[in-house]
């Protein structure tokens, strides 16, 4: 559990200049700020491991954000968890991630419900 708290901290510091940005209204990253290739899923899952090739420009904070989380959790996935506890890590992840992303884009979660309600 050590580990647990020791990469979740990182990810507190890390994050902790995006959260700044998006409080204060602003995407443009710091000029000292490299841009952030990431996993390319964020929370909204990733894609079997594979990177996205560094783009020329930053991306928002909300999706470095979500990038930074996802190495987190593949990392913590990777070093910590056994492989009978990842399969179920791997279902609270998604969920986590799925609500998160429904109350991020309430109207997107609301139109895939109304179309899924549709009579037929």
């Amino acid at each position: 559990m050590d580990a647990l708290g020791r990469r979740d901290d990182a990810l507190a510091k890390e994050d902790a200049p995006l959260q700044a940005r998006l409080a204060a209204g602003t995407s443009s990253p710091p000029s000292s700020s490299p841009p952030s290739a990431g996993m390319g899923g964020g929370r909204h899952g990733h894609r079997g491991g594979q990177r996205q090739q560094p783009t020329a420009h930053a991306a928002d904070p909300l999706t470095q954000i979500d990038d930074n989380d996802t190495r987190a959790y593949l990392e913590i996935e990777e070093k910590v968890l056994t492989e009978a506890q990842r399969p179920r890590a791997r279902e609270i992840a998604s969920a986590f991630r799925e609500a998160l992303y429904d109350r991020q884009h309430p109207s997107a979660s609301r139109g895939a419900q109304d179309a899924g309600s549709q009579p037929r």
